[in-house]
């Protein structure tokens, strides 16, 4: 199925879909289109260190926050989403085999169309070094959803107005990387290709990939219905600014990039030995998802010399991906004692 509409529609449609597969509906792939366009944020983020919410209002855009972990992307009219929902025994049984096995979908999309692709861990797919699709995932007991873009066409400097930046005197600089890093479809091919046909494409080559045969369908009337329950929440402030809003007051403060992805880590101590509060914000993966909230929690109101064995306690029950417990000690550290 295609859907086209906002990005509360849309991002409601993700959580109740794996819910429904969840339940006993049969696997669900979808595609999507956001119109109007929206900046998208990972669960993880928070809206105030990303997004540039000033040109996000002069856009006519709207901002929203994902189920799925990872980094601020743009989706709009040139930009299509796709969408897996399945058994997780059926994408690889881990969040990590669930990504590879979206990545070779949209590998054997881009080889249709003439573009030789491959994957890059953790979430990427990439031509000559340059991304052409993101991808995220997401579970629900033994259901996973794998969620992912492939652009068709794109605007560096449309996606660096929407980004929160430290000073414009790099805007130029962001641009020029941003053009080197990412690419899309009708830059690859020098001319622009139908989303109706890249569509058509990446449906034969799920197909293909999963080893199924798909049958178009709509949407049951249970999921119609949850689908409209769930658009008020991601349509709201409490979840797309307050889930993961930055701590005020005297804190200290750091980020570092791990192979897993970016981590802002921000402190408020109580006093030198005890911790009052911790916001773990950044564009990476962590299963279950709520994990990071349950981290926050429990280092609230303990003494510093104990976070070391705090934080191994926590990752035993985790699935950080591509970020040991070591390294989120090493952070801790370095803003602690540093």
């Amino acid at each position: 199925m295609v859907e086209r509409g906002p990005q509360d529609l849309i991002l409601a449609g993700e959580e109740a879909l794996l819910e429904s597969v969840s339940r006993g509906a049969e696997p669900i792939l979808r595609f999507v289109i956001f119109d109007p366009p929206a900046v998208l944020i990972g669960y993880h983020q928070a809206v105030e260190q990303e997004v540039n919410l000033e040109a996000v209002k002069r856009l006519g855009w709207s901002v929203g926050r994902r189920p799925t972990g990872g980094g601020a992307i743009i989706m709009g009219r040139d930009q299509l989403g796709w969408e897996i929902y399945a058994p997780s025994e059926m994408l690889g049984g881990t969040p990590e085999k669930a990504i590879e096995k979206g990545a070779q979908g949209v590998i054997a999309t881009l080889k249709k169309l003439g573009i030789e692709a491959k994957f890059r861990p953790k979430n990427d797919v990439e031509v000559d070094g340059r991304k052409i699709s993101g991808i995220g995932a997401f579970s629900i007991g033994k259901f996973t959803a794998v969620t992912g873009t492939i652009l068709v066409d794109f605007d560096p400097e449309t996606m660096v107005s929407v980004l929160r930046l430290s000073s414009e005197k790099i805007r130029d600089k962001l641009i020029t990387d941003f053009r080197s890093r990412i690419t899309w479809v009708n830059r690859e091919l020098g001319k622009s290709v139908e989303m109706s046909r890249v569509i058509s494409l990446a449906r034969e080559s799920f197909e293909e990939v999963l080893g199924v045969d798909l049958v178009d369908g709509t949407y049951t009337e249970s999921e119609r219905k949850l689908i409209e329950e769930l658009r008020a929440k991601y349509a709201s402030t409490e979840w797309i600014h307050n889930l993961r809003k930055p701590l005020t007051g005297d804190l200290k403060y750091v980020e570092r990039k791990f192979p897993g992805g970016l981590v802002r880590l921000q402190v408020k101590l109580l006093n030198p030995s005890v911790i009052e509060a911790v916001l773990i914000t950044g564009d990476f993966f962590v299963e279950p998802k709520r994990a990071i909230l349950d981290l926050e929690a429990r280092l609230k109101w303990t003494r510093v010399e104990d976070v070391e064995q705090e934080i191994r306690d926590w990752y035993k029950g985790v699935k950080f991906i591509g970020i040991t417990a070591d390294d989120l000690i090493s952070l801790f550290k370095e803003v602690l004692l540093g």
